[in-house]
């Protein structure tokens, strides 16, 4: 049995080296001198040459004959070599060595990862992506929310004090006198010190040129004026918020764009006007139909702390944004700069316009 596996296994050896030894052979006498050794037409050339006188005279012609004498030696030389090689130790070699290397390197990246200690980052969310639900109406008026605990220990307080006098009433058996009424300071409503500043601001509008309503909603939304003029109409939101904001036009969730104090927010004002805007323009009829309307807000109180970033950004919305009394910052126009004068709109516009609205 061991005998025809040796056998076999030479046999093998043989056929694979010599297909192989001619292949090669035949490819190095075929490029070197055109010979091809397996054609006989070849080697009756070879012979006719030989038998008419031919000499070797040549480097190039003694290789070609030094080739053809060794090529039968060196075949049996080459089958003799190759069927003394451990092929199977070599075979298992070049197959197990891509997986060798596999583990090899999965082991040096194992080492290097456990010797590399990252630190653990946490990515700090911007104020757009942790900022809460609007809690403003489109009027941009804070709705004010009483503190329930401190009106509970307020309470609690009181009752004590209530229950201290009353003992003490009991014990001196005299009548506790009823607390004096308090006086109620008479404050100046802020509605008036907003009319006085609206007031400046119409005054201005009208010195432009404009003819102005006043307190309009359009589609729910409340614009302090529409000026009117003979090409467009204005519509001017007042801004009295106090504190400094950080403006922001952008939409996040589908939400409306918010302004940040730092510690409250509110829906833009840009937006807000923006919105009347889009709903007045369909509403247009008759000599007002198709007319170009501008929006406005005018900063009446309070700071734009971000305004140098947001010009560009209001440009492109095409809203005209100033500032007018205690508003800032200095870099925003003036309301008396940021209008030019118009000249006065038809009667009819008047008409239209006022009977839509009102």
């Amino acid at each position: 049995m061991k005998f025809i596996f040796s056998f076999c296994r030479a046999f093998m050896i043989f056929f694979i080296w010599t297909f192989g030894f001619s292949f090669w052979f035949q490819r190095l006498m075929l490029a070197g001198w055109r010979f091809n050794p397996f054609d006989g037409v070849h080697w009756h050339y070879l012979q006719r040459q030989w038998q008419s006188g031919w000499t070797i005279t040549s480097l190039r012609e003694w290789l070609f004959v030094l080739l053809l004498f060794a090529a039968i030696p060196v075949w049996l030389t080459g089958w003799a070599v190759l069927t003394t090689v451990a092929w199977k130790k070599w075979f298992k070699v070049i197959l197990m060595f891509p997986l060798k290397l596999a583990q090899k390197m999965w082991k040096k990246h194992k080492e290097n990862r456990a010797q590399t200690v990252r630190p653990k980052i946490t990515k700090r969310k911007s104020y757009k992506q942790t900022r809460p639900a609007a809690v403003r109406a489109s009027t941009g008026r804070i709705a004010k929310v009483a503190d329930k605990e401190a009106a509970q220990e307020k309470e609690k307080e009181k009752e004590k004090e209530q229950q201290k006098a009353h003992s003490h009433s009991h014990k001196e058996h005299k009548p506790a006198p009823e607390p004096a009424p308090k006086k109620e300071k008479a404050a100046q409503p802020a509605a008036a010190a907003a009319a006085s500043g609206d007031g400046s601001i119409g005054d201005a509008l009208r010195s432009a040129g404009y003819k102005l309503l006043q307190d309009v909603k359009i589609a729910g939304k409340a614009v302090d004026f529409i000026g009117m003029c003979a090409d467009h109409l204005l519509l001017c939101l007042v801004d009295s918020e106090n504190g400094d904001w950080l403006a922001d036009e952008e939409r996040f969730n589908d939400e409306e764009p918010l302004w940040f104090s730092e510690s409250n927010h509110r829906i833009s004002p840009v937006r807000v006007v923006l919105n009347a805007r889009d709903a007045l323009l369909p509403m247009l009829s008759g000599a007002a139909r198709g007319m170009e309307i501008k929006p406005m807000v005018v900063i009446n109180q309070g700071t734009i702390i971000n305004a140098e970033d947001m010009f560009e950004v209001w440009d492109n919305l095409k809203v005209s944004v100033c500032r007018h009394g205690a508003g800032g910052p200095d870099e925003i126009k003036m309301l008396e700069n940021a209008l030019s004068k118009v000249k006065a709109p038809d009667d009819a516009v008047v008409r239209d316009v006022s009977g839509l609205l009102s």
